[in-house]
């Protein structure tokens, strides 16, 4: 009897995850379904967890002020939106209508381009008439392509007011959930610990707690890591650009900030953007640009940032890019810049695992 109650947990999961298994496509479109419902609070919570790291630097530095316990939580909460707004704005104001002219750019650059090289496939003794004819139909046949596509979308917008207003609505709930969640964390914090001890063993409790923690830890160091480099970076790249008297340098520098949270990938989409932005102006220029750029990343890289952020969140390079690729892959962009703290959290438990075993051995 006894033997029947020791191993009845282990065996009602075992069934319920060969039950997951075999009923997989289920379960995953059930998943996608409950997610859409509670996308929202979801993303709430994503938010708060993200803000929750400056927001506690604030509360600290408040402390130092011997500012009221009462006010230091509005305060530092109120001071936290009005970053997020000004940044927000700052986008709006100073990438959107530069990205809007230059594309505008680009366009007449690459039709200068296209004319020049229809005149030099001409004189050429290699290109046929033939053969122009087709490149010629073949990108004409893009660019209808492309502005029917703009058509389609423009007459949409009308058709689909319902929709923005449901994205609006959304946008609104997002906020008060964060508001909330960041408002009462201490009190959901609480209400988990005392389910969780309803529901486990202490000592299950005790390690759940643990890897919590560890976790919270992570993600406080490469979140406040990860907004400094950010700051350098963009910084660094927009003083740059304009001592070499290259254009879009402020730009080129938000973008470079902005992609810096995707390790690796990043940078790299930041440098080719500001080229490719850059070369509008000047072919020449966007050659220097991607030379300046990799100088910078260098010393930003090896100089700067060990210096500044200090101590990281302790993950080789090979799994840091592991997570970007794995993440990346799953979830698309939020996954390659939340992925690099999940991996670092596992290879810190799997770590301190092997180093216990290892004392027992000895």
């Amino acid at each position: 009897m006894n033997l029947v109650k020791k191993y009845t947990p282990l065996i009602l999961f075992i069934g319920l995850v060969a039950l997951v298994i075999l009923n997989a496509s289920s379960f995953i479109s059930g998943a996608i379904s409950l997610f859409d419902v509670i996308s929202t609070l979801i993303y709430g919570a994503v938010i708060a967890f993200v803000l929750n790291v400056p927001m506690k630097k604030i509360e600290q530095y408040l402390v130092k002020l011997k500012v009221k316990a009462e006010l230091r939580r509005p305060i530092a909460m109120v001071l936290v939106f009005l970053a997020l707004i000004l940044i927000v704005i700052c986008l709006l104001v100073l990438v959107l209508p530069t990205l809007a002219q230059t594309i505008s750019q680009l366009g007449a650059v690459l039709s200068t381009v296209l004319t020049q090289l229809g005149k030099l496939l001409d004189s050429s003794e290699f290109v046929t008439k033939d053969m122009l004819s087709t490149i010629v139909s073949g990108i004409q046949g893009q660019s209808s392509s492309i502005s029917q596509a703009l058509i389609t979308f423009l007459s949409g917008l009308t058709s689909n007011i319902g929709n923005i207003f449901s994205s609006i609505m959304n946008a609104f709930l997002i906020i008060v959930f964060t508001f909330l969640f960041l408002s009462s964390k201490e009190h959901l914090a609480a209400m988990t610990s005392r389910l969780l001890k309803v529901i486990f063993p202490e000592k299950v409790v005790t390690k759940l707690t643990y890897i919590g923690q560890v976790a919270l830890e992570t993600y406080d160091q490469f979140l406040m890591s990860q907004l400094i480099e950010a700051v350098i970076i963009g910084v660094m790249i927009a003083v740059g650009y304009s001592l070499f008297g290259l254009p879009y340098g402020v730009m080129t520098g938000i973008f470079a900030g902005v992609l810096s949270f995707i390790p690796y990938v990043g940078p790299m989409i930041a440098c080719v953007v500001g080229a490719i932005f850059i070369f509008t102006v000047s072919p020449t220029q966007a050659l220097l640009s991607l030379l300046l750029y990799q100088v910078i990343q260098l010393i930003e890289g090896n100089l700067i940032y060990p210096r500044v952020v200090g101590q990281s969140i302790g993950l080789p390079a090979i799994f840091t890019l592991a997570a970007a690729s794995i993440g990346g892959n799953l979830f698309g962009l939020l996954g390659m810049i939340f992925f690099t703290p999940i991996f670092a959290v596992i290879y810190r438990l799997v770590k301190e695992f092997v180093v216990a075993k290892e004392n027992q051995l000895d």
